[in-house]
Order: structure tokens, then sequence, then C-alpha cells
């Protein structure tokens, strides 16, 4: 083997070992880097599903707080339109009542059927002091009086009274019978939870 071909297997074989070393030194750090970049994918999908989780929850919040807000608004509104049909109705109520007292032939009825009630509510013994509004005429007053007599009722003493809107009120000793407007409307809170129920059902109708 002459020196040109010792030289050419010298090369050779620094080429060999500078391949099996480039290898050597070469898979390990690709098998870093592998794993390098599977750890930074793990991670960003990690990062990423925490970022949706926690966005989804700010999300969930943000919309049950807007939701009860809506709740709160839509049942004040409910509640302030209660309010307004009571007042309403309320103020429609008074002003039937004292129509109706008003007009000649349903106070008739109003006078009848509250004196039918004092019958049974009020003892005749000391008599009767029946406190009236104004637009209840003697005539009337006069009838008021036969049918008592007519159905045993006690002698009565009216007297008008300028402070009641409409209606009358019957005294007899500590009884009281008030067939006034305001006697009538005094259970204020029963009366408007049922125009209210009355009222909720007719809108339903």
């Amino acid at each position: 083997m002459n020196l040109e071909q010792r030289t050419q297997a010298l090369l050779d074989l620094v080429e060999q070992y500078r391949t099996r070393r480039s290898a050597e030194l070469l898979e390990p750090a690709m098998a870093e880097a592998r794993a390098t970049r599977r750890a930074a994918r793990a991670e960003s999908r990690r990062r990423v599903t925490t970022a949706i989780a926690e966005e989804r929850k700010r999300m969930a919040l943000e919309v049950g707080t807007v939701e009860a807000a809506l709740a709160t608004d839509r049942r004040l509104a409910s509640q302030r339109h209660a309010v307004q049909l009571l007042t309403d109705a309320w103020r429609d109520l008074r002003a039937r009542l004292r129509m109706r007292w008003d007009d000649e032939s349903s106070r008739a009825r109003w006078t009848e059927r509250h004196l039918k009630r004092a019958l049974q509510a009020v003892p005749p013994t000391a008599g009767w002091l029946v406190q009236f509004h104004r637009a209840w005429t003697e005539p009337e007053r006069v009838r008021a009086q036969q049918w008592l007599d007519a159905h045993g009722g006690p002698a009565v003493r009216f007297e008008e009274d300028a402070s009641i809107e409409a209606g009358f009120r019957i005294v007899g000793g500590h009884n009281v019978l008030d067939a006034t407007l305001e006697g009538l409307l005094a259970d204020r809170a029963q009366l408007q939870g049922r125009l209210l129920h009355f009222l909720q059902q007719e809108a339903c109708a």
C-alpha cells in the first residue's frame, strides 16, 4: 500500500469516526428537541384548555349576572304594573261605589242590604242612631224606617254626617255597622288582594 492509499485509508477512518461521533451527539440532541417540542405542545394545549375553561366560567358568570338582573327587572316591572293596576282599580272602585250611592235605585238596594245585616249584627234594645250621607233623602229614610218596622227592627234616629262620603253608619249601644264608603273599603289589603286576583284572571282570559 503506497502513501496515497494509506492517506486515503486514514481519511476514510477519520470520516467514519466523524460520522459516528456526529450521530452519537446528534441523536440525543434530536431526541431532546422532540421531547421539548412535545412538552411545549402539551403545555400549549394545557394553557389553551385552561384559558378556554376560565373564559367559559367568566362568560357563565356574566350571563348569570345578566339573567339575574333581567329577572329582577322583570319582577320589579311586574310589581310596578300590579301597583299601578291596583291604584287604578281602587280609584275606579271608589268612584263606582259613589255612583251607586248617588243613584236612587242602587242606593235603595245598598240600604236594604245593609239594614238586613244590621238586624243580625246590631242589638235593637236601645234603638239605633243612623248617621248618613246627605244624598239619602227624607222620603227614603221614611221608607227605611217602615221597612225596619215591618221586619221587627228598632226605632231609629237619623243624623246627617258631613264627614260621610257615601252610605250610612248604624250605631246601637257599643255595636257599629259601618255601611259607609270608608267602612266598606276599610280592609284595603284584603280587597286589593281580591282585586289583583280578579285583574290577573281577567288578563289571562
